[in-house]
């Protein structure tokens, strides 16, 4: 069991390298779905239904991304879908987090605080949601 599971992490993250290879678009030039495929499918499943490779290794439950608004009583939750994937303003007080830091891990400033490149992590993260809003089911 251990050495399938150290597989799996290995096979993960050899797919993790082949995604940041420099033939790959960048992800400035990426649409959602693309951004969601090369940085959401793995855990959260091609079709978004919390069935990835690497969700049975997570120790947390991979919430079903196509069924957000269902979850919310119909109406799809923008800003706070949109400060899961960002990541960069939650509170520590408020528990662990579970997925990546989408807003540090597409921040390619040396300054904390540059504005144009919040603006451009904030459009990226913008174009992520607008893809989960488009694959939402009834």
């Amino acid at each position: 069991m251990i050495r399938a599971c150290i597989a799996a992490m290995i096979a993960v993250l050899a797919a993790a390298g082949c995604a940041t290879s420099p033939v790959q678009k960048s992800v400035s030039n990426m649409t959602g779905e693309e951004m969601y495929t090369s940085f959401c499918a793995s855990c959260h499943g091609i079709k978004g239904e919390g069935d990835g490779p690497v969700a049975p290794l997570v120790k947390i439950h991979v919430p079903d991304l196509t069924r957000i608004a269902q979850r919310d009583g119909g109406e799809f939750p923008t800003e706070d879908v949109r400060r899961t994937i960002d990541g960069r303003f939650d509170r520590p007080a408020h528990g662990s987090r579970d997925m990546p830091v989408w807003g540090w891990r597409f921040y390619s400033s040396d300054t904390l605080n540059d504005p144009d490149e919040r603006a451009r992590v904030d459009e990226l993260i913008d174009r992520l949601v607008k893809y989960l809003v488009s694959i939402q089911k009834g």
